[in-house]
């Protein structure tokens, strides 16, 4: 832990990216340090958070093109060989079953859990999911939970190490955000499609009586 507060006091944004991309260190110890800086002054909040989202996203995506172009049989008996990548069947037959359960909102939804964050990207490439809607799906999911630890640890200041203990308040604050935007968004797609019903129908009552006036004339 050491290491990463000191690689995100010396490197800044570059070092915040860096250690959510290439190292073990989850962002639940990345982020409330960064936002504890930022409240400082020596960061930028959304800076920071911006700088997590991109690690963590370009992250994900080996993994999303194993998926998709080695498939799931090669991937198990490739990571069977190479032990050091700590890929486990079990890790992965959790998110295969996580993401055929809830599909492409299984991605919004993963940045809160620490395995799942990295594995949901195998299932996504194996089903072929369009890729442009999983970076999206990524970025969204790691702008609201990377969001939270950072500005956690923001309006926490010097007593930023607590957010590393009550994760599962965050984790529930989050989810229940996902919940509404995705409540949300289905509410708003059904008014839309019901107003532009609306219109066609008003359109074809138009023609309809426009013809009929033709025709008695």
């Amino acid at each position: 832990m050491v290491i990463s507060t000191d690689l995100v006091s010396s490197l800044g944004y570059l070092g915040i990216f860096l250690l959510i991309l290439v190292s073990p260190v989850p962002p639940e110890i990345v982020l409330p340090f960064a936002g504890f800086l930022a409240a400082r002054g020596q960061l930028n909040l959304a800076g920071a958070i911006g700088s997590g989202v991109m690690g963590s996203t370009l992250a994900s995506l080996p993994w999303y093109l194993a998926g998709r172009y080695l498939g799931e049989e090669r991937l198990i008996a490739w990571a069977g060989r190479h032990k050091w990548i700590g890929l486990s069947t079990n890790d992965l037959q959790r998110a295969k079953q996580w993401f055929k359960e809830s599909g492409s909102k299984a991605i919004l939804f993963s940045q809160c859990f620490p395995i799942v964050r990295t594995l949901i990207a195998i299932p996504a490439g194996i089903s072929r999911m369009n890729l442009g809607l999983f970076l999206l799906s990524l970025v969204a999911s790691g702008i609201v939970w990377q969001g939270a630890l950072a500005s956690a640890g923001y309006f926490l200041g010097s007593r930023y190490l607590l957010v590393r203990r009550h994760t599962s308040f965050l984790r529930f604050g989050a989810l229940l955000l996902f919940a509404i935007a995705i409540i949300w968004y289905i509410r708003h797609r059904r008014r839309k499609k019901s107003s532009s019903a609306t219109r066609k129908s008003k359109v074809n009552a138009s023609t309809s009586s426009a013809s009929s006036q033709k025709s008695k004339n």
